[in-house]
């Protein structure tokens, strides 16, 4: 083992760099976007993940650009490969950051950004890590090989690509999720289920009613909504004094903002989370849909729309009213996930992130829905599926990862965990979950204000330098 001198002294001479890196792909907002020639997830995504290669190029590492789909960042020799899992795609960056979410701004020790933890940072790290082996010349056994997603944020299909057309690590981790080790990871459902508004969509003039036209909110599936608004007609100083009163018993804001003498817009702010998290936020879809659901509203589609959500989906988080409340020892409870509504001409349509136990199917899923939803006129469209990841704790790869953790950090009483978060790792033959987030800390993925310590940056390059030792090094 390289003594602890020569990767506190190698971290600290790179320290300015590994920070300047970070806020470079920080400054590209590396959404999903529309395809273009060789640009499968458009031209930010491009950007970021070119910046990224020629950086690793620079510092004298193998790398291969896969068309756009997934890169590759390459040192070592041998017939055997350790697989290092990122991404450099992001969620969006949602409402009310206290710094501008795509600049890297560095306040009071933190690096501020969308991607900062989830994955940009721990992409940096591994790259510094892997620059350690190299100019401090250790020796490997293996191929060391980081790979790069590029929408693992929107439906995994770069890494598919990857899947199908390129060699597989024979083992992996991925820096996605949270210290020490992620042995298990909930299967992963995402679908719509869709209800059509056809009628009686025209206001009835009388006092205290209001019609709900339209429904909009949430920017991705896998996030808690920090918005959502509806559109009504109906009494104003009625719809007022209805926020008025509901307000004082939520946790978030609440606007209405007139647009005529009959017609207003309902504003809800949330708090925006992880969507396997969904209890770490507030959900502003169904907030809103509890307090329309009070009011005396017209009898069309959507007012049975919203009496079916409320009764259905609530503000429930594991789905103890739709039919699908499940749990094991292993992983714990599923988690369900409104992430989405909109309102189109003849529909309104929700999508739905669902983690579920990894012991479970996800048909088993699906069917304990069926019953719920058919009586209340919903159809469901499916979308997405990953399956669960499960590795016993006692394999070797969890017992070198541990090892290594505990070496770092001095917590001897860390064991192998579980989680709803879905990272790459499920997309190789053998891969687990390993950092960036220490235990204790807040989950900050897919949230505002969005944050890394720089020194947890620095920790993390550590970690994975002593991981790929660990896993890759000559024995």
């Amino acid at each position: 083992m390289v003594s602890e001198g020569k990767i506190a002294n190698f971290i600290s001479d790179k320290q300015k760099n590994i920070i300047a890196d970070l806020q470079t792909l920080i400054s590209f907002p590396s959404i999903q976007g529309e395809p273009e020639e060789d640009k499968p997830f458009g031209l930010e995504i491009d950007q970021c993940l070119k910046a990224f290669l020629q950086r690793a190029k620079e510092m004298e590492m193998r790398t291969e650009n896969l068309e756009g789909y997934a890169g590759t960042v390459e040192i070592g020799n041998g017939d055997e490969m350790l697989g290092i899992l990122c991404h450099l795609d992001v969620v969006p960056a949602g409402n009310d950051w206290d710094f501008e979410p795509f600049t890297g701004v560095i306040d009071d020790g933190k690096i501020y950004g969308r991607g900062t933890l989830d994955n940009k940072g721990p992409a940096v790290a591994s790259l510094y890590a892997m620059k350690a082996i190299l100019d401090l010349n250790i020796s490997l056994d293996k191929r060391v090989r980081l790979i790069l997603g590029t929408n693992e944020e929107s439906g995994w299909e770069g890494i598919s690509y990857y899947q199908d057309n390129y060699e597989m690590p024979d083992i992996a981790f991925s820096p996605d999720a949270v210290y020490p080790v992620i042995h298990a990871e909930k299967g992963i459902l995402i679908f719509d289920l869709s209800f059509a508004i056809t009628k009686n969509n025209k206001f009835e003039n009388e006092q205290k009613k209001v019609l709900v036209k339209k429904l909009a909110g949430g920017n991705a599936p896998n996030m808690v909504p920090d918005r959502a608004s509806a559109l009504v007609e109906g009494n104003y100083n009625y719809l007022q004094q209805e926020i008025d009163q509901y307000e004082k018993n939520y946790d978030g804001e609440i606007q209405l903002k007139k647009i005529n003498e009959t017609e207003g817009e309902i504003i809800f702010k949330g708090i925006s989370a992880h969507g396997s998290l969904p209890q770490d936020g507030i959900n502003a879809i169904s907030y809103l849909i509890d307090f329309l659901a009070g009011l005396e509203l017209q009898n069309n589609d959507m007012a049975s729309f919203i009496c079916s959500y409320e009764n259905l989906i609530g503000k429930q988080y594991f789905a103890e009213n739709i039919g699908c409340q499940m749990e094991d020892e292993v992983s714990g409870k599923l988690v369900f996930n409104v992430g989405q509504i909109v309102t189109k001409e003849n529909e309104v349509r929700i999508t739905v992130n669902i983690r579920y136990p990894v012991t479970y199917q996800a048909e088993e899923v699906y069917n304990g829905m069926e019953d719920k939803i058919k009586k209340v006129d919903w159809q469901l469209f499916k979308k997405e599926h990953k399956k669960p990841l499960y590795v016993e704790k006692e394999d070797i790869l969890v017992k070198d990862l541990m090892e290594v953790y505990k070496e770092v950090t001095g917590d001897e009483d860390a064991k192998p965990i579980a989680i709803g978060g879905g990272t790459y790792a499920r997309a190789v033959p053998k891969g687990v979950a390993f950092g960036p987030l220490f235990p204790g800390q807040p989950e900050l993925a897919h949230q505002k204000n969005e944050f890394i310590e720089i020194k947890d940056l620095l920790l993390n390059t550590e970690i994975l330098f002593k991981a790929i030792i660990k896993l890759a090094g000559k024995k």
